[in-house]
């Protein structure tokens, strides 16, 4: 590629990406190759609502079982599932349908828990660690043996990321969060890149 073409591509992309910015909102572009919104085993939340975890998020997908997203989810509901263990059926699955529900890990497989969240009709799965101070601690969400086949994305979310996301739901009085996922973070100016969790480190 000659350097007058490689200059005019890097000007013409540093723009689309800027385009996307508005003060200190940022619209996140669509791409027709959702590949590039998965980063090896990371995929990356934005919370929309409320405004006071309005950041973004780290999650990491199920090692082994569970399916890929398809397409990106605009202003999609983030539910808390009752019961929230998710070990047996969806008490809400009224609130859970065509939504993201998050459950907490303990009391069953992670392969379990995906099940019951796809028999209540939710699109994905967020399983967050148990232990709430959990601001490291990255696990892998393995088969269970049984070989049941669940077909909705599940991503782990740290323990103090899924405890901070709950109680401020909860703080607020509302039945969820609203989130963007995944989203193309290549999209995103570098500076706001870092509007990640003030208690996480990554």
């Amino acid at each position: 590629m000659h350097l007058e073409t490689l200059v005019a591509f890097i000007i013409l992309s540093l723009y689309s990406i800027n385009s996307y910015c508005h003060g200190s909102k940022v619209k996140l572009a669509t791409t027709p190759n959702i590949d590039v919104l998965e980063y090896g085993d990371a995929v990356f939340m934005e919370v929309v609502e409320p405004e006071a975890i309005s950041y973004l998020f780290k999650l990491r997908r199920a090692k082994n079982f569970g399916a890929d997203f398809g397409k990106q989810h605009f202003g999609i509901a983030l539910v808390p599932g009752d019961p929230y263990h998710g070990c047996s059926r969806l008490n809400n699955y009224n609130l859970v349908a065509n939504s993201v529900v998050l459950l907490q890990r303990g009391g069953c497989s992670f392969v379990t828990k995906t099940y019951h969240a796809e028999q209540a009709g939710a699109v994905a799965v967020v399983i967050t660690d148990k232990d709430e101070a959990n601001d490291q601690g990255i696990v892998d969400m393995i088969q269970d043996g049984t070989e049941r086949d669940v077909s909705i994305p599940a991503l782990y979310l740290l323990g103090k990321d899924g405890y901070m996301i709950k109680k401020t739901i909860e703080q607020y009085n509302l039945p969820y969060a609203v989130v963007n996922l995944p989203i193309n973070i290549t999209s995103i100016p570098i500076q706001q890149r870092h509007n990640r969790p003030p208690w996480v480190l990554w």
